[in-house]
Order: structure tokens, then sequence, then C-alpha cells
């Protein structure tokens, strides 16, 4: 390819990635000879402890809903035959085991839902 053609090539890729970049958002900014210029936003990124957060409220959450769903006689009867299974059935089986937070909040999911 000749050099113009090249040159082209750059300008046009840097401007791409610009466009993108511009994608998530754009500020202004006045730099120091008074010339207003477009800057992109940088993407938020999330957090591995935010993610794991919300895990773990989801999984707080069902565990609330299949509680106040059942109750806490046949749902402790259906975790009953997980507690002798596998060592995978075990483990959920301990993660399933309802808590102070489960209770508290399946009371008042069940006084929603009642």
């Amino acid at each position: 390819m000749s050099a113009k053609v090249q040159n082209f090539d750059k300008r046009v890729t840097r401007l791409a990635r610009k466009h993108r970049a511009m994608s998530n958002g754009y500020g202004f900014r006045l730099d120091k000879n008074g010339l207003i210029t477009i800057k992109p936003k940088r993407a938020k990124g999330t957090s591995p402890v935010s993610v794991l957060l919300l895990v773990l409220c989801i999984g707080v959450v069902f565990k609330a809903v299949a509680l106040a769903n059942f109750g806490p006689a046949k749902y402790a009867e259906r975790l009953a035959p997980l507690h002798e299974g596998t060592v995978v059935e075990r483990a959920g089986a301990w993660l399933m085991e309802p808590g102070v937070v489960t209770y508290a909040l399946s009371g008042v999911i069940s006084g929603v839902v009642r």
C-alpha cells in the first residue's frame, strides 16, 4: 500500500476507536490555549466485591422466598435429604440453611404475599 493509504487507514482506525470510547459518554474540557475539546469518559468497571455482594443478596432473597413459600417445617423436611447426600449436596444444604436474616426476610415476604 502507498503511504497515503496507510496514513488514511491509521486516521480511520483512530477515529473509530475514539467513537467507541465516546459511546460511554463524553465531557467537554477547556485546554490551556482556550480550545474546547471533547474527551471520552472512562467506562466504569464493576468491582468483584460488589458482584459477590449482589450474588449473596440474591441467594438470601431466594432462601427467604422458599422459606416463606414452604413454611419452616416443610423447608427443613426438604433440606433433610441433602444433609445425607454427597459432598456437593451437603455443601448445598449448608448454604440453604436459614439464618436470622432469612427468617426475618421470609416473615416480611410472607406478610406481603398473603
